[in-house]
This record gives C-alpha cells, sequence and structure tokens, in this order.
C-alpha cells in the first residue's frame, strides 16, 4: 500500500494516550508552544493546535507534510508551521511541549544522540516529553534493519535520568497490527516526562 494510503488511515486514529496526558501535565505558566516531531500528516499536531498550541511540525516526508498542509488551512503559518526536515537537522523553539509518538525510533542511530540533545535542551522548565521508543523485541528490531534506533528499558531511563521525571513509562511487547493492517510483534515503550531542570 501507498505512503498516501498509510498517512489516510493515519489521520483517522485517535490521539495517543500519552499526548493527552502530556497536555493536562503542562502548566499554564509556560507559553503555549509545542513542537511535533516526525509529525505525518498531522493528526497530533492539528490536536494541539485546536487546544490553542502554536505547533512546529516536522517531518522527512515531503507527501506527509504536504498532506498536513491541506488538513491545516487556515492555521497555516498562524498557528501551525510545517517543515519538512530530519530530527538532527532541526531548529527546536523553547517549547512546552515535545511530541514523538511512533517517529523517534525513525531516527538514524548515528544522529539520534545529536538530536535527543536539541530535543531535550528545547523543552523548558516544567516542560513534557511524549513519545515512544522501540525495544528490541520489536520485529523491526529484530530485521537488523540498521536504520532504526532502539533502546532497552534501562536505556530509556537513562535518557530521562538527569533532566526529567518519568510521569508514565508503558511497555507493550505484544502482536498486533500496523496502520496498513499487516501483523506484527510491537515491543514500544509509551513515556510520558516532565523536565525538572
Amino acid at each position: 500500500m501507498s505512503e498516501q494510503k498509510y498517512l489516510e488511515k493515519s489521520l483517522s486514529v485517535d490521539v495517543y494516550p500519552p499526548l493527552k496526558r502530556a497536555l493536562e501535565l503542562v502548566g499554564n505558566t509556560l507559553p503555549k508552544v509545542a513542537v511535533d516531531a516526525g509529525c505525518g500528516a498531522g493528526r497530533d499536531a492539528m490536536y494541539m493546535v485546536e487546544r490553542g498550541y502554536t505547533v512546529y511540525a516536522y517531518d522527512k516526508s515531503d507527501a506527509a507534510i504536504a498532506r498536513l498542509k491541506e488538513v491545516g488551512g487556515r492555521h497555516i503559518d498562524n498557528t501551525l508551521f510545517p517543515q519538512v526536515c530530519s530530527f538532527e537537522q532541526f531548529t527546536y523553539p523553547e517549547t512546552a511541549i515535545i511530541n514523538a509518538c511512533s517517529s523517534l525510533f525513525f531516527c538514524e542511530p548515528s544522529h539520534f544522540p545529536v538530536a535527543w540533545q536539541y530535543l531535550t535542551q528545547s523543552l523548558q522548565h516544567g516542560g513534557v516529553f511524549c513519545g515512544h521508543f522501540m525495544g528490541p523485541n520489536d520485529a523491526w528490531a529484530k530485521m537488523n534493519r540498521g536504520d532504526l534506533s532502539i533502546h532497552s528499558y534501562a536505556d530509556i531511563q537513562a535518557l530521562f535520568n538527569d533532566q526529567f521525571k518519568l510521569m508514565d513509562i508503558v511497555e507493550h511487547n505484544t502482536e498486533g497490527k500496523t496502520l496498513l493492517g499487516k501483523t506484527k510483534h510491537w515491543h514500544v515503550y509509551a513515556v510520558v516526562a516532565q523536565k525538572v531542570i
């Protein structure tokens, strides 16, 4: 199935609970600025825009950003700023929330440390990260593709050890389906963490 079909399917799926949880945690004192990292067609970006956030959304896919621009309508260049970009090249604004749902494991492993540094530095004190990390038991991880960033539970704890308080970390290690209906074994960690330093 085509990328276009995947993008359309992604728009019809409910927003992940970790993003809703993260939005509840962000304090009222922070400016309502968000980043949607690996935004796809923009389901989560639009969810945040509709809740009063100015959202900077990026994805490495031209097709994804083109679809987001269609979905975003009057919000484009007003409260929604889409951009074709990669995790390590994006210029992060100071932000209250960073959403990386089902995207961050597509960051090239060699680029992940720099991308993670930029991402975490941009979060203000009290800001919240929410997103997914792929675990080593995932079917895609076991393929040894070389282009996926894979993290164990201990790796994730280490990433958030110094500057964050882990609010939620939920492991999913089970059979499931992709958005295109293919069955695979998923091993992902859904993380919500608040910056405390």
